[in-house]
């Protein structure tokens, strides 16, 4: 199952992104500023992070994402903002307008599920096989 971490300074975006995102059947942790969403990744196995670009006071969109990229450089960050033009291209962040409505937000994040699907290592299917009293694994 994949979980997304959400992170936003209004609670009412917050529960927005986790109606929507729910629907898709995604977990769907949230956090109410940047350090708190920073404390939520180094505790939760988190697969993509949504956050809000201008959150005062304290850490930004643009700070959480630098940080992550420090910490967690293959976690897909998508930033949205009201101004995505003032989003550092340097940033190797996915960025959303906030005009672009629920569609946009569902159609980043099931692109990078997929993304993520593709690039995990084939799970081995192991058979066994008893053979001279001893069990060995066979991968196929």
């Amino acid at each position: 199952m994949t979980t997304i971490l959400c992170i936003d300074d209004d609670p009412k975006m917050l529960q927005a992104h986790e109606a929507i995102l729910g629907t898709k059947g995604y977990t769907v942790l949230t956090a109410l500023d940047g350090l708190a969403g920073i404390a939520v990744t180094r505790t939760y196995t988190i697969d993509i992070v949504v956050t809000d670009f201008h959150m005062p006071p304290g850490m930004d969109g643009i700070e959480v994402a630098e940080l992550l990229l420090k910490e967690k450089p293959t976690l897909p960050v998508v930033i949205y903002s009201g101004c995505p033009d003032d989003i550092p291209k340097r940033l190797k962040c996915y960025v959303l307008s906030k005009g672009d409505g629920p569609n946009n937000l569902l159609s980043i994040v099931g692109e990078l599920v997929a993304l993520k699907a593709l690039q995990q290592p084939a799970k081995k299917r192991c058979t066994q096989k008893k053979s001279a009293g001893t069990w060995r694994r066979k991968a196929s």
